[in-house]
């Protein structure tokens, strides 16, 4: 009987391990996003469960259009071509602020001539 029990003890304690570490390893799964296939690199919200996703599936970037009853792929792309058109839109960002910075300074000073004329 206390052989009996002492077995029945010790398989118990060894499922309650076994569950401990599986529980552990699938925890740490989940903690590290971006480490399987698809990774979300941006989402803007269009409205109530509507939106636009830009998506990286290994190489690719896909821009996604959701909507509560469907989902689409609105523009495929590799992901040198996606960083290449990055760069060329923060370019263009970096261009249109120093052509606002020189239009306001112009206007600004021809602004001050015209008063004090």
């Amino acid at each position: 009987m206390s052989g009996e029990l002492l077995r029945v003890g010790f398989s118990l304690i060894a499922v309650v391990l076994l569950i401990v570490v599986a529980a552990r390893l699938m925890q740490n799964r989940v903690q590290q996003p971006g480490m399987g296939l698809l990774k979300t690199l941006g989402y803007l919200s269009l409205g109530q469960r509507r939106g636009i996703a830009v998506i990286k599936a290994g190489k690719e970037v896909l821009l996604i259009g959701v909507t509560p009853t469907d989902i689409k792929l609105l523009k495929s792309m590799q992901e040198d071509e996606f960083n290449q058109d990055l760069k060329t839109m923060k370019d263009n960002i970096e261009h249109i602020k120093t052509l606002k910075d020189l239009f306001r300074k112009n206007w600004f000073s021809r602004s001050s001539i015209e008063e004090h004329e």
